[in-house]
């Protein structure tokens, strides 16, 4: 079984502020990015590495010396748009592909290959939360419209996984019909084309860190 990995990482990190991209922070010695790219990289399972990224962090990515890392691709000017120039490099006889963030350092190795079942019995999986707090649906003017059943909500993480030929076909389709650049989710575009995406459990500890706050929060981690 052949699994490929996709990790885009060519956020500019306006959110967190700084000179310096997220990703590309010391997280305990190492990079944020580095970080993430070894945990797939450890994976025997794992065949190839694709990671989008912007041109002048190149040398340091090949710097890391991650074995797995096939390509590095230049990022585009959205997550999506980075997502499948990284997409169409990796090898076509892939059977399995992972999206997974670049600024979620704390994956763990039965996360990843529990998306990988799941993948193999239902072709396409995400990596979900289950919600715990209640959540409100709003109008345009912020006046509560309903509270939605929290037992039936999930929200969404990466590692998110699919045959080769699904996310493909899913992206395609998406560049095809001019929605590609507002994409946000893998298993979105997945679902608008009408296949199913199945929810597993992940951990609280996947987080993704896209603020100041959040550092400190990994950095409690480790």
């Amino acid at each position: 079984m052949k699994i490929s990995v996709v990790i885009p990482a060519s956020g500019a990190g306006l959110r967190f502020g700084g000179e310096i991209p997220k990703q590309f922070l010391r997280l305990g010695g190492e990079t944020i990015l580095k970080r993430t790219l070894s945990v797939f990289n450890s994976l025997e399972s794992i065949c190839e590495i694709a990671v989008a990224a912007a041109e002048e962090y190149f040398p340091e990515i090949e710097g890391y010396k991650i074995s797995k890392l096939r390509h590095i691709v230049p990022g585009k000017e959205t997550r999506a748009q980075s997502v499948y120039s990284a997409l169409k490099a990796i090898s076509g006889d892939a059977e399995i592909v992972l999206v997974h963030d670049g600024i979620r350092p704390f994956v763990t190795h039965e996360i990843i290959e529990a998306v990988v079942q799941a993948v193999l019995k239902y072709g396409a999986a995400v990596a979900c939360l289950p919600v715990t707090d209640t959540i409100k649906k709003v109008d345009a003017q912020n006046k509560i419209i309903s509270t939605l059943q929290r037992n039936l909500l999930w929200q969404a993480q990466t590692p998110q996984g699919f045959t080769y030929e699904t996310i493909m076909r899913a992206y395609a389709a998406a560049e095809a019909d001019g929605i590609l650049p507002y994409a946000t989710d893998d298993s979105a575009l997945v679902e608008r084309i009408g296949i199913s995406v199945h929810v597993v459990p992940s951990s609280p500890a996947n987080i993704k860190i896209t603020t100041q706050t959040d550092l400190k929060i990994a950095e409690a981690f480790l």
